[in-house]
């Protein structure tokens, strides 16, 4: 048991010192591959040339506008000039239309027309004639179209045909006076009859008059025609 003991460490010691031996050569090659390294002299590179450096540019006033400009604690600086805003004048408005009372379409075509609210009764008009701030453009059996302010009103006939009501007031003829109660108790509207004179000699027919066709009141005979325009009624001079 000893021996075998023995013959370990021998072969142990004899490991160590096979260790140590290469240890010192390999220790003596980097030594002598350092000192040949250190020892070589080094070519040194030539430097690439530095680019060359631009000059600066010169100084601008103008490229420094908006410093002075955007200058917070002086927005009096500023060159935009704030206009007051525009006030749009007022929308003028638009008057009443005018009342129609009838359309004759027999020679050349025209239509009976009044104002509202206004005195001078109702009279002929045909296209192109004015009548208060209208302007007559055209008109049928159905549509009426004016025009005012430079803007085109369109209307239906009916929508401003004459009621009963919006017929204007005859005025009496000049007279001697007459009592204060015979006045009163003889003042009456009438609702039928020949109305107000037209250019022509004719007489306009009366909104909502129910006189048959063919009735003589006053000098004057009343006649209805029907044509593709509608329903057409005047008062003609009996002759």
């Amino acid at each position: 048991m000893k021996r075998r003991l023995w013959f370990l460490n021998l072969i142990l010691l004899a490991l160590l010192a096979v260790i140590a031996v290469r240890f010192q050569q390999m220790r003596q090659e980097a030594r002598e591959r350092a000192a040949r390294n250190l020892n070589l002299p080094v070519k040194p590179e030539p430097m690439p040339p530095l680019p060359p450096v631009n000059a600066p540019a010169s100084l601008v006033a103008a490229n420094y506008a908006d410093v002075a400009i955007r200058m917070l604690l002086s927005r009096d600086r500023n060159p935009a000039v704030i206009l007051d805003p525009v006030v749009p004048p007022p929308v003028k408005p638009m008057p009443p239309l005018p009342v129609a009372y009838g359309t004759m379409f027999f020679g050349e075509p025209s239509i009976i027309l009044g104002l509202q609210n206004a005195k001078g009764g109702q009279r002929i008009y045909r296209k192109g004639e004015a009548i208060g701030e209208f302007k007559l453009v055209s008109f049928d059996a159905q549509q009426v179209v004016f025009e005012w302010d430079g803007k085109v009103i369109e209307r239906r006939l009916d929508q401003i045909m004459a009621k009963p009501s919006d017929a204007p007031p005859e005025t009496a003829a000049a007279g001697p006076a007459k009592p204060a109660e015979s006045t009163v108790t003889n003042v009456t509207t009438p609702a039928s009859g020949p109305g107000t004179v037209a250019g022509d000699g004719n007489r306009a027919c009366v909104a909502g008059d129910t006189t048959p066709s063919g009735t003589v009141v006053d000098g004057y005979r009343k006649l209805e025609t029907t044509n593709a325009f509608g329903r057409a009624c005047r008062w003609e001079p009996v002759k």
